[in-house]
């Protein structure tokens, strides 16, 4: 198995991962966004996400002016 069939295989693995938990973040408007991962994933998203806290963003969907005030992690049931 050579280097390109391994990194395949690892990602793979990696996508088949159940998504069972979701980051919320959650902005000063009252509209939330949320990402579903596994949990290192989830973790390493709202890391992310909290750098975010307390900034002026703009939202790639609308342009209008964001601000995020937290970011939860919560287990899907």
């Amino acid at each position: 198995m050579n280097l390109n069939e391994q990194i395949e295989a690892s990602i793979n693995r990696a996508m088949a991962l159940p998504k069972d938990w979701r980051v919320t973040t959650h902005y000063a408007d009252g509209s939330a966004k949320t990402h579903d991962t596994h949990q290192a994933g989830a973790q390493n998203w709202a890391i992310g996400e909290r750098r975010k806290i307390g900034r002026d963003l703009i939202d790639r969907a609308t342009g209008n002016k964001v601000r995020v005030v937290s970011v939860t992690i919560d287990r899907i049931q």
